[in-house]
């Protein structure tokens, strides 16, 4: 009896520190106390799926420094992780910022579809990894093939992304009888409901069941959709999944008998409060300058934005909406801008610090302005407006925006734009009304409106978006729009409007 021991994180999002960063109280959580839990031997492999050095303060305060080497790299070092994959996100800060990490991380990048057209980063399609104890083990990485759908057009110059599961296949035949256990790292999550059975979308974004249906992997481990998930099988595959910002790691064990059959089983384990002390002085430097850089008040509010829980701003519209709004607003010059809130929302206090800021808006997105007409208009509130669940006169959070995967961000806050929905309707005829500056919009009535990135790629059913006429495109990540806006604006008046009437 041979055994392999994984221990997998994915989707840490550049949480290397025990924080937050919502305050400075130590949270049990990151790169440094996730590897303190690790026990290494020649039988072991630490693995990481993506989307790690992107995502948290910390990230966005390295991305403004002129760093050649990433430390994320040496933290990864030091914890002995052997192999990785990327992520969708993990490509944000262009090409040099992700070659700053993947040039002086010693675990082997592995991803089948990203091709780097330059040839200089050290990406490989799959490797054979023998353990101390003989076992071959097959390693094969791979990517939600969504990235060009998300990601700005000139940090993928030099990158090719193909189909996920076209590229895994030259690697599938190359390793398949070499090797006695196959082991995927996929940076995408699962396409249907485990417990129903229910396909959840028809795009492939997440291919997690396909890649288990085409190929014969002993193990995938997953990841993206930040599901805590372990336990799983689907046609004969091992599947794990972790939450994101190193708050649980997996950790899967293999045995493989003299006949070649495999025993799995996986646990996800809770990251504990403990850190590696020697990596959390030597980086305390970088640390103390982000704490500070967070902590400078850069303008101040008529009132403290402070977030009620998602449904509840959802029904009644908050200021906190209203204020992202009106920054892209006056930024883009549109006639109605969209926003919407991470499935974890800071909010501001009213005298505005760079923490609240990068901590309540965590993503990179840039700006997109579209010419729309009235009808588009409409569709996109209609999707907005399936966010809702109504049943004996009860209303709730529909099931489309929490499984597979949380999704508040698809929720979409407008203005100034004033709209009613009506619930008690089918969905995607709720819309009822829909008028600015007190004049009803026509279907026909042609608007501009601002929104992100992320949202002109279409997904989470904004399919609608990405044939619109594209106005203007404000390259600038909304953070840094947002600390513009203070520093043109040091004491701002919120728009207390309540822009969405809902009827039931």
């Amino acid at each position: 009896m041979k055994k392999l021991t994984l221990y997998f994180t994915s989707d840490v999002h550049g949480y290397v520190y025990p924080t937050d960063y919502r305050d400075q109280e130590k949270k049990p959580q990151g790169f440094l106390c996730m590897m303190e839990q690790f026990k290494k031997d020649g039988n072991t492999l630490i693995i990481d799926g993506g989307d790690t050095i992107q995502g948290s303060p910390f990230t966005t305060f390295l991305s403004r420094q002129p760093l050649p080497k990433n430390p994320i790299a040496e933290v990864m070092n030091v914890a002995g992780y052997d192999y990785i994959t990327l992520g969708n996100h993990d490509f944000n800060y262009g090409y040099d910022y992700l070659k700053s990490y993947l040039d002086y991380v010693n675990a082997t990048c592995l991803c089948t579809n990203v091709d780097d057209k330059l040839d200089q980063l050290p990406i490989q399609k799959h490797a054979i990894h023998t353990l101390e104890n003989g076992l071959k083990v097959g390693l094969i990485g791979v990517s939600t093939e969504f990235i060009p759908v998300w990601e700005k057009k000139e940090n993928l110059t030099n990158f090719m992304v193909s189909a996920t599961l076209d590229s895994i296949r030259p690697s599938y035949e190359a390793l398949k009888g070499q090797v006695d256990l196959m082991v995927g790292i996929y940076h995408g999550g699962l396409e249907y409901d485990l417990e129903t059975n229910k396909k959840l979308s028809e795009s492939k974004e997440n291919l997690a069941y396909a890649i288990c249906e085409a190929f014969d992997f002993d193990v995938l481990l997953t990841g993206h959709q930040h599901i805590p998930m372990f336990g799983k099988e689907i046609c004969g595959t091992h599947l794990v999944q972790t939450p994101q910002y190193g708050t649980q790691f997996a950790k899967v064990e293999v045995e493989v008998a003299e006949d070649g059959t495999t025993s799995t089983q996986s646990e996800l384990i809770s990251t504990g409060i403990e850190y590696n002390e020697r990596l959390y002085n030597e980086l305390m430097p970088i640390e103390s300058a982000l704490q500070t850089w967070l902590d400078e008040p850069v303008g101040f509010l008529n009132m403290p934005l402070t977030p009620s829980d998602h449904l509840e701003m959802a029904l009644h519209g908050t200021p906190l909406a209203n204020f992202i709004n009106q920054v892209q607003l006056e930024r883009s010059g549109a006639d109605i801008a969209c926003t919407s809130f991470a499935n974890s929302v800071k909010g501001f206090n009213q005298e505005v610090t760079v923490r609240d800021i990068v901590s309540t808006y965590i993503f990179p997105n840039t700006l997109i302005v579209l010419e729309v007409t009235g009808e588009i208009l409409k569709e996109g509130l209609e999707n907005t407006a399936s966010y809702f669940h109504l049943e004996n006169d009860e209303i709730s959070i529909s099931d489309k925006f929490l499984k597979p995967k949380v999704s508040h961000y698809n929720y979409d806050y407008f203005a100034p734009l004033h709209y009613t929905l009506d619930l008690t309707k089918p969905v995607g005829e709720r819309v009822v009304s829909m008028t600015l500056h007190d004049k009803e919009v026509g279907l026909e009535d042609t608007l501009t409106l601002a929104m992100n990135n992320y949202r002109y790629s279409g997904v989470g059913g904004y399919g609608m978006y990405p044939s619109c006429k594209v106005v203007q495109e404000i390259l600038v990540e909304m953070p840094e729009i947002i600390i513009d806006y203070f520093m043109k604006h040091k004491h701002v008046t919120v728009d207390p409007t309540n822009y969405i009437t809902i009827k039931k």
